[in-house]
């Protein structure tokens, strides 16, 4: 076992906050120190500021809520929970949950990769009942999952649970097809879900389709 000393100011972690009645923070990243001021569905404020300390020789984290202060220890995956009141800081290492990402792909099976020109829309298999018009993704080789699961939610609007659950069926079919309420909205999803994934370096077919034509319609 190293013996050499932690530097606790490049160590990243995941906070999330939650009050009993609802989730106010989802796993946002951070180093060093965090401080976030959240309102309660009272309408009163809380200011959470976590920083990473050393105990005993194991790794904690130092909290400070509005005037309380306590410490939390983080176990593997390293979490830590707290509970003041109505509020909840739970904090999880980012190294562990990067490891346990790693070991659960390493887990999938191959996942199918269709060329880029494959239209879903010819395929019966992929077309969910009652589809004329959306958005088409297919797999590849380098996009993240973290990605897909990101802007499904940011563009299209899911919630995690079904953005993750699609995101699979694209990992496992090789792509889906997800229904939009028209053409132009799917136009408009598809663009800037592009535009992130060609600004994130990641190679991500995503475009508009629409059975009247038959064939797919990518926004220019």
């Amino acid at each position: 076992m190293s013996s050499d000393p932690l530097d606790l100011a490049k160590k990243r972690f995941w906070v999330s906050l939650y009050e009993i009645q609802g989730e106010l923070v989802d796993a946002e990243e951070f180093s060093e120190r965090y401080v976030k001021t959240v309102t309660l569905s009272d309408g009163t404020t809380r200011t959470v500021e976590l920083t990473p300390v050393m105990r005993a020789g194991q790794l904690g984290m130092e909290l400070h809520d509005t005037g309380h202060r306590t410490y939390m220890g983080i176990i593997p995956v390293r979490t830590g929970c707290h509970t003041n009141g109505t509020l909840m800081v739970r904090v999880h290492d980012a190294d562990d949950i990067d490891a346990a990402r790693a070991e659960w792909r390493s887990r999938l099976p191959a996942s199918p990769v269709l060329p880029p020109g494959t239209s879903l829309l010819s395929l019966p298999d992929f077309v969910p009942p009652g589809f004329t018009q959306g958005i088409e993704i297919l797999n590849d080789d380098s996009t993240s999952m973290e990605f897909v699961v990101g802007v499904l939610r940011d563009h299209l609007g899911l919630t995690f649970e079904d953005a993750t659950r699609t995101m699979l069926a694209v990992h496992r079919r090789g792509g889906a097809l997800i229904a939009t309420p028209s053409l132009a909205d799917a136009e408009r999803i598809a663009a800037r879900i592009t535009a992130e994934a060609v600004a994130h370096h990641f190679p991500l077919v995503c475009r508009p389709v629409g059975d009247g034509s038959g064939t797919d319609r990518t926004s220019g």
